[in-house]
């Protein structure tokens, strides 16, 4: 019975994607009703949120709450060289630097009072900035309610992660034995990352429990054979949860190397592919919730629309040097939300974007 309504819902989420309109209707329906959800229960930022949801509704360039979901940037450095990664491919064009903690602690200040997530990190490892403990530490000692990092889990210090008073790290490998794990994850040691997952665990099991631990498996082409030594192992280490992330891919050199043999796992549109065109399964179509609720901070204080945006090719403003609402609701977001709802084809940074639906109330 469960398994026949797991292959309905399925089906029903398959037909949605497939319809522009029916796809966005249903954003807007989850938006509204998570914004419903959180406001009952009275999560921090629900009235931003259902404000935001109203202007989305109704198209409009202006938003009528403040975002509720930040990215900040602690760093551009990474200690590895993932082939698909613009930092790793070395072809990022934004300088090598970190974030310092008053420039973090400037940024939280200014957009504390109604975040409900912050996600501490973007286009480089951010425990490569040694006072990103500090940072989350600042940022939880400032009321964020959720904090959560992705790590490709080299140079992560367990004792003092756990120490941040961070809610959720998700380590995300690229193998479960060192040759398939090097083969993307480049310069990364194995028994080095699970090891200090192993140890986040320990150590949180002593003063956090509460905190999330996850581990991510980067599926490909050439590792996807381990996904049940990885989920047997990711079990044994004792994860909150264990997750197969469907791999990103820029190029139709990269898909024909990278991407697993089951297209299931594709955000790719295999009919388009098999033509030698790599576009998404769900194409956006002048719409972008991520706009109402979302903002990209990026290393210098440069705000960006999105995540897609990693070599700041719009930029909306500096947070550091400007107040944020004359940042969200500012000429440059303003004049690109309305590029969006009208001629969204046209924006580059949209073009391999899987449509990722809406933020969510943490």
């Amino acid at each position: 019975m469960v398994k026949r309504l797991n292959v309905c819902l399925d089906w029903i989420k398959e037909t949605i994607k497939k319809d522009p309109f029916l796809f966005v209707l249903a954003m807007k329906i989850w938006a509204l009703g998570e914004g419903c959800s959180g406001y009952l229960a009275s999560k921090r930022g629900a009235i931003e949120y259902l404000r935001s949801t109203w202007s989305f509704f109704v198209r409009s360039r202006y938003v009528a709450g403040r975002p509720v979901n930040v990215t900040i940037e602690p760093t551009t450095i990474c200690n590895i060289q993932c082939s698909v990664c613009e930092t790793g491919a070395g072809i990022l064009e934004r300088a090598s630097k970190h974030m310092s903690l008053d420039q973090f602690r400037l940024i939280i200040d200014k957009l504390s009072p109604h975040i409900n997530t912050l996600m501490f990190y973007y286009m480089g490892e951010p425990f490569m900035n040694k006072q990103s403990y500090e940072m989350i530490a600042y940022a939880k000692m400032k009321g964020v309610p959720f904090v959560t990092t992705c790590t490709n889990g080299d140079v992560v210090d367990p004792e003092k992660l756990v120490d941040s008073g961070i809610d959720e790290v998700s380590f995300q490998l690229g193998g479960m034995t060192q040759a398939t794990h090097q083969v993307y994850r480049s310069g990364s040691n194995l028994e080095r990352v699970i090891k200090n997952m192993e140890a986040t665990i320990r150590i949180r099991e002593i003063k956090r429990p509460q905190m999330k631990v996850l581990a991510g498996f980067i599926l490909m082409r050439h590792n996807e054979h381990e996904v049940p030594e990885f989920e047997r192992r990711m079990e044994e280490v004792g994860v909150d949860k264990a997750v197969i992330i469907d791999p990103c891919v820029r190029n139709m050199e990269q898909a024909e190397e990278m991407l697993p043999t089951d297209r299931e796992h594709w955000y790719y549109d295999p009919d388009a592919f098999d033509r030698g065109i790599l576009r998404p399964k769900v194409i956006p179509h002048n719409e972008c919730p991520w706009l109402y609720y979302s903002m990209t901070i990026q290393v210098n204080g440069d705000v960006v629309p999105c995540c897609r945006d990693a070599q700041g090719k719009f930029v909306m403003g500096n947070i550091l040097e400007q107040d944020s609402e004359a940042i969200w609701n500012g000429e440059h977001f303003l004049q690109f939300r309305e590029m969006i709802h009208t001629n969204q084809s046209k924006v580059g940074i949209c073009r391999l974007c899987s449509s990722y639906g809406v933020s969510r109330l943490q």
